[in-house]
């Protein structure tokens, strides 16, 4: 009787319980992986011009507890934070590794639509469109500096003969008065990847664009590559290994007072044509940094971090906004946390500190005589807090090896 029932069922109704299968299978396999996001940023003041080239943002994404994680590339651990305090500037966004997919097909959330067949990308698909309604949605975004849930209206395709998801579509829609948008759109199209000896669906591209109240948008376009497997041994955390590595002495950890003056010199350059934000970069100690008489750190100890910020800019002139983060002092059977402002730099060309003011001049005539009023605009670099933001000149830069900064620490975030 039941097998009669699911025959007279028609062939899309089918077909999507089969696709939703397929797709909850190859969500379950992605929480064994973690794979490198890059990001690629721009910008555009309306839909009449072409975007423009910001920066480009590495991270590390997996899934985690039904939750995506996210860290710099090559750390040790994923950050408990959203991924826009990981970054901590410019448009980002989440859910195309699989949030995306799992609120759609696998969460039962979504109210799902049959539309009809379709080509796509030279394939015969069969496409359905959904609505996640505002009370089950956990899509956040974030803009000017105000966060709120939106619900999400969309399609997806998949391939008319294997039911493998081809590409999946989602907008915002229920937008909150208070956020500033009136638009925001992800569109993530998919395909194998071997990883070891698996075959993984994933996003081979990702695209999101936000546009804001006055129609400027702001495009992030993702690469998801260099998947890895953990196994038993390689677990995800969000804490440093408590367990040191083998054949390694354990450290001591030691805690680094407020006020003290590093002198440091960067250990490898900085060119903005192969860079990427979340590069690591490291510098070394030049003076033994004292407290109390003592010396706490010594001369050649290494600072670790990461390149946290490279954003082109275009007001008042071409520059780069760029941020340094460091965030380790290293040294034989020593560590310790840093926190730190950059207060001295260079000799560095082409570099400054802030962008500066704007002049604009208007002209209008009245009664017969003209009036000139000239407005003067102040823009400065937006601080992040234990970051050393400047800003460099031109359409492209390249910091030498051996630049010299003067770091203060100061009291650790919590």
């Amino acid at each position: 009787m039941a097998a009669r029932a699911q025959s007279e069922l028609p062939k899309n109704v089918l077909e999507l319980a089969q696709l939703k299968r397929n797709a909850a299978a190859e969500v379950a396999r992605l929480s064994n992986f973690t794979c490198l996001e890059t990001v690629e940023r721009s910008h555009r003041k309306s839909q009449e011009q072409p975007f423009r080239y910001a920066d480009t943002v590495r991270l590390e994404v997996a899934l985690s507890n039904n939750r995506e994680l996210y860290g710099w590339p090559g750390a040790n651990h994923f950050e408990e934070h959203d991924v826009g305090d990981v970054v901590g500037s410019g448009t980002i966004s989440s859910g195309s590794f699989a949030s995306d997919v799992k609120a759609a097909l696998v969460d039962n959330v979504s109210t799902i639509v049959w539309h009809g067949e379709e080509e796509i990308i030279g394939r015969r698909a069969l496409r359905w469109d959904y609505v996640v309604p505002y009370y089950l949605s956990g899509w956040i975004v974030e803009a000017g500096g105000h966060r709120g849930r939106v619900s999400a209206t969309g399609s997806f395709w998949a391939d008319a003969k294997t039911l493998e998801l081809l590409r999946l579509r989602v907008n915002a829609s229920d937008i909150p008065p208070d956020l500033p948008i009136m638009a925001a759109e992800d569109t993530l199209d998919f395909a194998r990847f071997r990883v070891g000896s698996r075959n993984l669906l994933l996003p081979q591209t990702a695209e999101f664009v936000l546009t804001d109240l006055r129609g400027r948008q702001s495009r992030n376009v993702m690469e998801f590559s260099h998947c890895r497997e953990f196994t038993s041994e390689a677990k995800l955390s969000y804490e440093a290994p408590a367990v040191p590595e083998e054949h390694a002495a354990p450290a001591t950890e030691l805690a680094i007072p407020a006020g003290l003056l590093i002198d440091a010199r960067l250990a490898e350059p900085i060119d903005s044509k192969v860079a990427a934000v979340g590069d690591p970069i490291s510098a070394t100690i030049e003076v033994p940094v004292k407290n109390k008489g003592q010396i706490l750190i010594p001369e050649g100890a290494l600072l670790r971090g990461r390149l946290r910020r490279m954003e082109k800019d275009f007001t008042a002139g071409e520059h780069f906004v760029v941020g340094l983060e460091f965030t380790d002092i290293e040294f034989p059977g020593r560590h310790a946390r840093f926190f730190g402002d950059l207060v001295e730099m260079g000799p560095l060309p082409d570099s400054r500190w802030a962008i500066g003011a704007v002049a604009s001049t208007t002209q209008s005539t009245i009664a017969g005589s003209t009036l000139t009023r000239t407005t003067v605009e102040r823009y400065t670099v937006r601080a992040i807090p234990g970051v050393g933001m400047f800003l460099m000149d031109g359409a492209s830069f390249r910091i030498a090896a051996g630049l010299r900064m003067v770091w203060r620490t100061v009291e650790i975030r919590k």
